[in-house]
C-alpha cells in the first residue's frame, strides 16, 4: 500500500498537467484550482510517506521495481530512504508555494504555465525517488525542459539569454556525469565477481553501492568517474567557479521558477553528489576533499561579498544561494556522520528559507514592480505581516539558534573542524557577512522612513490570506527542524552512517594516489 502512495506521490502532477492542459483555456480559476489540488494531492501523499517511514533503517523502503526495458535490464524502481526523504517533502511543500505565489502574477497562458509547473514536480520527485541509475539521469535531464519553458516564456527581460544559459551550462556537464555513470554500470560485473555476486550487469542504485563497497574502483578509476559525475553535479549545486548561470537564471525567473529553483532544483547536485560520488567513489571523495572544500569555501566567502554590492533585492537573494549551498557541500565532504548530515540538512534548510525568501520578494513585486533596495523603506508600517515573515525568514536564513538555519550550519562546521580546521574558519566568516548582509536588507527594506515607488491603482495592501497561506507552512517546518532537530536527523542517521562507514574500511583508502600521480594514469 505505502509503495502505491510513493508511486502516487510521483505521477499524480503528470496526470494533473494533463487534466490542466485538457481544461477550457478561458477558464482561468479552474486551471489554477486544478493545480493547487494536484500539489496538494502530492503533498498529502509525501507527509504520509514521511510518516510511515520507519526511522532505524538505512535500506530503502516503499519499494516498487517493475521491468521496463527488459533486454537492457533497466527498471521502473523506486523508493525512499534516509537521505531523500526529507527533499521528497520539500519538493512536495514548495510546489504548493509555487502554485499560490502565481496566482495572481500569472494570467497570460496559465494552462501552459501550471502544467510545466507540475510536469516539473514529477521530475523533481523522480529524481530523489529513482533507485535505477538510468531513470535517475532520466528525471535529472526531464527537469532542464519544463524549467528551460518556464524562464524562456515567462521570464523577465532577459529571459531568453537566461534560459539558454542555464539549458547550455547544465546540459553539458550531465552529459560527462552520463559517461561516468555508464562506465560505472559497465564495468560492475566484473566487480560483483570479484565480491563473488552474479556477475549480471545493474542498473540498481542499491545494488551498484553494494557492489563497490565490496570490490571498489581502483584509484586510477574512481578519479576519472568522479571528475565526469562532478562535472554535472557542481553545475547544478551550482558550486563555484560554475555558478554564473544562477543570478542570471534567478533575476530572470518567475517567482515560481525561482521558488523552485533555489528550494528544490539546485539541490540535485548536492544530492547527487551524496549519491554518487561519495557512496560509489569513497576514494576518491576522500582524495578530491581538499579540493572540493575550497572550491566550497571560496563559494561561501564570494556570494557573501557579491551579494553585499547588490541593489537588486532578487540578486542579492540569488548571490546568497551561492553562499549557502557551500555549505551543504562543505558538509557533505567533511565525509563524517556529523559533516554529512549536517550537509543533508542544511540542503533542506536552504530549500525553505530561499525559497520562501523569492515568494516573498515575489510578492514586493506584484505591489510595487521594483525590486530596487533604494526604492523601499519602512513597509513595516504599512504590510506588518509581510514584514514578520521576511524576518523570521531572514532569521532562519542566517542560522539564528531555535530555527533550523542554525541547526545544519551548526553540523556543518563540526563535521568539517575534524578535518580541516582552516576550512571551518573561514566558512564562519561566511556566516557571519550571511547575517550582515541579510540584516542590512531588512533594515533598509522595512525600517527608518517610509519610501514607496510611485505606483497606480489602490493602496498596497498587506498579504492577502492565499500569500499567508503560501507562507505558514515553510515557516512552522523551520521552527520545527530549528526546536526538534532530531525528528528529522533521526531518519537520516541509519542512511548517513552507511555511507561514512566507507572512510573507516582500509579497503576504501588504501589505493588513494597522490595528485602529481593523476597525469600519470593510462
Amino acid at each position: 500500500m505505502m509503495s502505491f502512495i510513493l508511486v502516487l506521490m510521483v505521477l499524480e502532477p503528470l496526470i494533473g498537467a494533463a487534466a490542466v492542459m485538457l481544461r477550457r483555456g478561458d477558464d482561468l480559476r479552474g486551471t489554477r484550482m486544478m493545480a493547487l489540488t494536484s500539489t496538494l494531492v502530492s503533498l498529502v501523499c509525501a507527509v504520509i510517506v514521511a510518516v510511515a517511514f520507519e526511522p532505524g533503517s538505512a535500506d530503502a523502503q516503499m519499494v516498487t521495481r517493475k521491468a521496463w526495458l527488459s533486454p537492457a535490464g533497466i527498471e521502473f524502481h523506486i523508493g525512499i530512504d534516509g537521505i531523500s526523504l526529507w527533499l521528497v517533502v520539500l519538493t512536495a511543500l514548495l510546489s504548493v508555494t509555487a502554485v499560490l505565489v502565481s496566482w495572481e502574477a500569472v494570467r497570460e497562458r496559465a494552462q501552459g504555465f501550471y502544467a510545466l509547473l507540475l510536469v516539473l514536480e514529477t521530475g523533481m520527485l523522480g529524481v530523489f525517488t529513482s533507485m535505477d541509475i538510468v531513470l535517475f539521469y532520466i528525471f535529472f535531464e526531464f527537469t532542464l525542459i519544463p524549467l528551460f519553458f518556464l524562464i524562456g516564456i515567462w521570464g523577465g527581460t532577459e529571459r531568453r539569454l537566461a534560459a539558454r544559459k542555464f539549458f547550455i551550462y547544465t546540459l553539458t556537464g550531465s552529459v560527462l556525469t552520463l559517461i561516468g555513470l555508464i562506465y560505472v554500470v559497465t564495468v560492475s560485473p566484473a566487480h560483483a565477481r570479484a565480491a563473488g555476486l552474479p556477475a549480471v550487469f545493474t542498473f540498481s542504485i542499491p545494488e551498484l553501492t553494494h557492489i563497490f563497497r565490496l570490490a571498489p574502483l581502483s584509484s586510477e578509476q574512481q578519479i576519472w568517474v568522479f571528475l565526469g559525475l562532478m562535472a554535472g553535479f557542481a553545475i547544478k549545486v551550482p558550486l563555484f567557479p560554475f555558478h554564473t548561470w544562477l543570478p542570471l537564471a534567478h533575476v530572470e525567473a518567475p517567482t515560481a521558477g525561482s521558488v523552485i529553483l533555489a528550494g528544490v532544483l539546485l539541490k540535485i547536485g548536492t544530492y547527487g553528489f551524496l549519491r554518487f560520488s561519495l557512496a560509489l567513489l569513497p576514494a576518491a571523495s576522500q582524495y578530491f576533499l581538499g579540493l572540493v572544500g575550497v572550491l566550497a569555501v571560496i563559494g561561501i566567502i564570494y556570494g557573501a561579498l557579491v551579494a553585499l554590492a547588490q541593489d537588486d533585492i532578487k540578486k542579492l537573494v540569488a548571490y546568497s544561494s551561492v553562499s549557502h549551498l557551500g555549505f551543504c557541500v562543505l558538509g557533505l565532504f567533511a565525509l563524517n556522520v556529523t559533516g554529512i548530515s549536517g550537509g543533508l540538512l542544511q540542503m533542506v534548510n536552504h530549500g525553505l528559507s530561499t525559497g520562501a525568501l523569492f515568494a516573498l520578494v515575489g510578492m514586493l513585486y506584484e505591489r510595487y514592480h521594483t525590486r530596487e533596495i533604494r526604492s523601499l523603506g519602512g513597509l513595516a508600517r504599512n504590510m506588518p505581516v509581510l514584514a514578520f515573515f521576511f524576518i523570521l525568514i531572514t532569521l532562519s536564513s542566517i542560522g539564528l539558534p531555535g530555527l533550523n538555519g542554525f541547526v545544519g550550519e551548526f553540523l556543518v562546521l563540526v563535521g568539517m573542524f575534524e578535518v580541516s580546521k582552516p576550512l571551518a574558519s573561514f566558512a564562519a566568516v561566511g556566516i557571519v557577512l550571511g547575517a550582515f548582509y541579510m540584516l542590512w536588507l531588512v533594515q533598509r527594506i522595512f525600517f527608518g522612513p517610509l519610501r514607496e515607488p510611485h505606483h497606480e491603482g489602490n493602496p498596497v495592501g498587506d498579504l492577502c490570506p492565499r500569500e499567508i497561506a503560501a507562507l505558514a507552512p515553510i515557516a512552522v517546518a523551520c521552527l520545527w527542524i530549528g526546536l526538534f532537530p532530531n525528528f528529522f536527523l533521526s531518519r537520516m542517521e541509519p542512511a548517513v552512517r552507511e555511507v561514512s562507514r566507507q572512510w573507516q574500511s582500509p579497503r576504501a583508502t588504501a589505493t588513494a594516489i597522490p595528485f602529481e600521480e593523476i597525469v600519470k594514469i593510462d
